[in-house]
């Protein structure tokens, strides 16, 4: 890509790219044709990132394949504009398709690559593929800091283009609940289109001043900017764009109190075929969905949208992509450096010998810094992670009860399947409790899972007049243990507690945690009615309390003796 030298070649240029992604189907077959007969070299590597330009749009899926296919042939190459812009393409394309850590992967590596060129238009590409992923995470502050990185950018190389940025900081501002600046910046963007003539870009902006109009309640001329917009992007194959414009009429009718024509066009999303690869947008439709079946007093349609939307929404936030985020730094970091390890031994050889020691003294003290780097980074990531379950999956599942009970009332016929669902929210949000607490650094230390143990044991014991004699070691507080094993370490104490709980009808529990010789020792005893061990017990107590022994590489030792008590020990060693 050639770098504009005047502002205005870069307003063209800018159109040129953004727009890239709304190519007719025709350009892109033409591409294809093209890209058969290329040979291994550079030019195929940016016919290859052309192509999932233009597929971005209606086909993200495809996009993501051929921005691969440029970034290893880029990276074979040593292309570095080649990879640079692979690293651009795949972050707009992960963005799309909902995978929002392998877009903040490649956004940090587009962004890493755009320093090191210093050219002002590679920095504006990178900081916006961070913004618009930022963006569809609901991290509005976020996405504001790289839009501004833009904004200071152009107004300094490109003063008269800095109209085109305002669509960016439109759509985070209606984000954040501020229609005002979301509707000026709105606005002053399509001026600067409309003067440039280019109708390509009305695809974008459209919705973007739909939305803003919204915001602002002035719902007639959003329905003007939406239905202007369906044409323009199906003309431009834009699907994205067009699944946007149903959402924002569906919403407008929503809020003029007009569920069927609002139902109307959520379902028009469900109905384009591609929507799938464009899983934020079907969340919108699926939300809406459920609020308006819940409102006309449909149980049954307002459980199969709500279920939709949920499921949408574990695709795009459950666990294993929070903790893939977390794994983002570690793996950069590791990356570069293997890669200075091996430029360091090319440029050395002569001088190995009578480096060596230094470069030990080196390594080693690169070893600690980076040790103590990622204990924080670690803490920084259990912190957030900790934070995230209790806000957003802990208020959701808290909704669910909530939505359960009104809809019970609403429809006495579905009280059973809702009770179900009431309990089964409950019981989730009692495990993320336990989930959360053993992710957060502050409970790191010994005395805080003491803590924790005696208030269920205690709490769960006097429900059933049961005596509880709780005791520890003195230097057991000095232990530390990883997150993995204290917590399986408190869910085999809860599952051990509930078990003397609920069967043994004992009159007395006795709980003892010690330390000795680097290993942790546990007794759960009671005076209960005890079991016959010489029978096989496999039910959901006992495998539990197997699976949390293997998992912390620890013995067991379950001895019971029937009308006299059940003793359960636990030995484990720790570093």
């Amino acid at each position: 890509m050639n770098i504009a030298k005047s502002n205005t070649g870069f307003g063209f240029i800018f159109l040129l790219f953004y727009a890239a992604g709304y190519a007719q189907n025709s350009e892109t077959d033409s591409l294809k044709k093209l890209l058969q007969t290329q040979k291994q070299d550079t030019n195929k590597v940016n016919l290859l990132s052309e192509i999932s330009f233009v597929s971005l749009a209606s086909l993200p899926d495809t996009a993501v394949l051929y921005a691969q296919q440029a970034l290893r042939l880029a990276e074979n190459l040593r292309y570095q504009p080649g990879v640079l812009n692979a690293a651009l393409s795949l972050t707009d394309a992960y963005t799309t398709t909902g995978n929002y850590p392998m877009a903040i992967d490649f956004g940090f590596k587009a962004l890493a690559l755009a320093k090191e060129t210093n050219l002002p238009l590679n920095m504006i590409w990178a900081n916006a593929r961070l913004a618009q992923c930022y963006y569809y995470l609901d991290d509005y502050s976020t996405s504001l800091q790289y839009d501004r990185n833009i904004f200071t950018i152009v107004d300094n190389s490109f003063p008269d283009s800095i109209a085109f940025i305002c669509t960016d900081l439109s759509r985070v501002f209606d984000g954040m609940n501020q229609p005002d600046s979301a509707l000026l910046y709105a606005q002053k963007s399509f001026k600067q289109i409309k003067a440039w003539h280019y109708e390509g870009w009305y695809t974008v902006i459209y919705p973007v001043l739909g939305n803003a109009f919204a915001g602002m309640g002035l719902y007639d001329s959003a329905l003007i900017y939406y239905r202007t917009g369906i044409p323009v992007a199906v003309k431009n194959n834009a699907t994205t764009d067009i699944i946007d414009s149903y959402n924002g009429i569906a919403k407008v009718y929503k809020a003029k109190a007009n569920p069927d024509s609002a139902i109307w066009y959520a379902n028009k999303v469900f109905a384009e075929k591609t929507a799938i690869s464009y899983p934020i947008g079907l969340l919108k439709a699926a939300n809406l969905l459920a609020e308006m079946y819940e409102l006309k007093k449909n149980p049954d349609s307002t459980l199969k949208y709500l279920r939709q939307a949920i499921s949408i929404k574990d695709s795009l936030f459950n666990h294993n992509k929070t903790v893939a985020i977390q794994n983002l730094v570690y793996k950069e970091q590791e990356k570069q450096q293997a890669i200075t390890a091996s430029r360091l031994k090319l440029q050395n050889q002569f001088w190995l010998f009578l480096l060596l020691a230094g470069a030990v003294a080196a390594v080693t003290i690169a070893v600690i810094i980076l040790k103590n780097k990622r204990q924080q980074q670690l803490q920084d990531m259990r912190n957030s992670i900790a934070d995230d379950l209790h806000d957003d999956i802990g208020s959701t599942l808290s909704s669910i009860s909530i939505m359960s009970e009104l809809a019970k009332n609403k429809s006495p016929e579905a009280a059973s399947l809702l009770n179900s669902i009431g309990e089964s929210a409950l019981s989730i949000q009692e495990n993320m409790s336990d989930i959360v607490w053993a992710v957060n650094p502050k409970n790191d230390r010994f005395e805080n899972i003491v803590q924790r143990m005696n208030q269920f044991a205690s709490e769960m014991l006097d429900t059933n007049n049961t005596q509880l004699d709780f005791s520890t070691s003195p230097d057991l507080m000095a232990s530390k243990l990883t997150m993995e094993q204290r917590k399986n370490l408190y869910l085999f104490f809860k599952e051990a507690v509930n078990n003397a709980a609920k069967y043994a009808h004992a009159k007395n529990v006795w709980i003892n945690i010690g330390k000795k010789e680097h290993h942790i020792k546990m007794i759960i005893r009671d005076n209960g009615k005890g079991f016959d061990t010489s029978q096989q017990y496999d039910g959901n107590g006992m495998s539990s309390l197997r699976k949390r022994a293997a998992d912390l590489n620890a013995s067991l030792k379950i001895r019971s003796i029937i009308n006299e008590g059940t003793e359960v020990q636990i030995s484990f060693k720790i570093t």
